[in-house]
């Protein structure tokens, strides 16, 4: 949602999601090495994704709740080893692929999840003030948060240079999204971009990189097909693949709303498949805004746990938040967040970034000081 993403609403009649971060090691392995090993061996790196966030392109009109307008949004929204992994036959990428859409990674030869417990990094997106520079913005998120143990960058078209941009502002880990036409990318337009910049990001700490995060509303609008987002997703991570740098992470980032029966969505027709996705991400919000009251959180993030887990997948939320209701002077949205942070706590994510902005789906930013005291407090626990 944003300035980027549209904010999809998550219902309260939607169970929420919250996977358990376990996360799937890209393939690193090409046939002809498997054959030439008997005990598969992947290395898994245990880093913890920060993300970093730029300014996101315009936001998107959340789509409207079954049960009415004004609620607020629950959009749904790392392999360790290198590796050539299967692109599903696309053109000049190889094809070789282990699994088939939705299949558990479990499944997959050497497949091995992340070491048990893990440290969540919470954190947020950057709106910046006054003109600021994304540096100075997150400078001052770090000073307001104590400091933001992830940030979250949006690229509306495809990335920039790594270096001087806006991901490499930050020395953090970095969970960065970029865009462009599906069909483009699966014809191979922008191969050479892409590889180069897979090729430019640094090797020393986690980049959860995903290929244009939130398409369900785009889907919907006649922009481009699911089968075709499926197979450009498998071209970029073939790309990536190429980079043979084992800190990049595949994010599929999708809205919480599309887990909702209610959104008349179906998740396996934007999941291209569990051999090219190392990690889901989700982008989930409060959806009782629009009742005047604050949901409680195993109901906004039950659902997008129960996929995660269901698929054997690390995850994340790469977009979070709740506006403050009508009456609240913060205490109230401060009492959900540390209920929010209690309880994904004990579900490990990797990752949860608070989308700290203004949209036209309503305004989630931190401005008052009992909710901004509740996330730094997360923010500095988890130092």
């Amino acid at each position: 949602m944003g300035p980027g993403p549209s904010i999809a609403p998550v219902r309260d009649a939607h169970p929420a999601p919250t996977p358990p971060p376990g996360r799937r090691p890209r393939r690193l392995y090409r046939r002809g090495w498997l054959v030439a090993v008997t005990a598969t061996v992947v290395l898994l790196s245990t880093t913890v994704a920060v993300a970093v966030t730029q300014e996101r392109e315009p936001a998107r009109q959340p789509a409207p709740e079954a049960n009415g307008p004004g609620s607020v949004a629950a959009t749904p929204g790392g392999a360790a080893s290198l590796s050539a992994r299967p692109t599903g036959g696309v053109a000049g990428l190889g094809a070789n692929p282990s699994l088939s859409p939705g299949q558990s990674p479990s499944a997959r030869p050497g497949f091995q999840p992340f070491p048990a417990p893990r440290a969540t990094l919470p954190g947020a997106s950057i709106h910046l003030v006054g003109g600021e520079s994304f540096s100075a913005g997150v400078a001052r998120s770090d000073r307001t948060y104590g400091p933001l143990r992830m940030v979250r960058v949006f690229y509306p078209g495809l990335p920039p240079a790594w270096s001087g941009s806006r991901a490499d502002v930050v020395n953090r880990t970095v969970v960065v999204s970029f865009k462009a036409p599906p069909a483009e990318v699966a014809a191979g337009k922008h191969d050479a971009r892409l590889t180069q910049w897979f090729a430019s990001i640094p090797r020393d700490h986690d980049v959860y990189w995903s290929y244009f995060h939130e398409p369900e509303n785009d889907v919907e609008s006649g922009n481009y097909t699911t089968a075709q987002f499926r197979a450009a997703w498998r071209r970029v991570a073939g790309l990536a693949d190429r980079a043979q740098n084992p800190r990049l992470r595949a994010t599929l980032i999708l809205m919480c709303w599309t887990l909702n029966p209610n959104s008349r969505r179906s998740f396996t027709d934007y999941y291209p498949g569990g051999d090219v996705v190392d990690v889901l991400g989700w982008d989930c919000y409060n959806s009782g805004g629009k009742y005047n009251r604050y949901t409680e959180p195993a109901k906004v993030f039950g659902p997008m746990i129960s996929k995660s887990k269901e698929l054997g997948k690390p995850w994340g939320l790469a977009e979070t938040g709740s506006v403050r209701i009508a009456g609240d002077s913060g205490t109230g949205r401060a009492a959900w967040i540390r209920s929010m942070s209690s309880y994904l706590n004990g579900q490990r994510p990797l990752w949860v970034a608070y989308y700290d902005y203004q949209v036209s789906g309503g305004d989630f930013r931190l401005t008052d000081q009992p909710s901004r005291d509740a996330w730094r407090a997360w923010c500095s626990a988890s130092a």
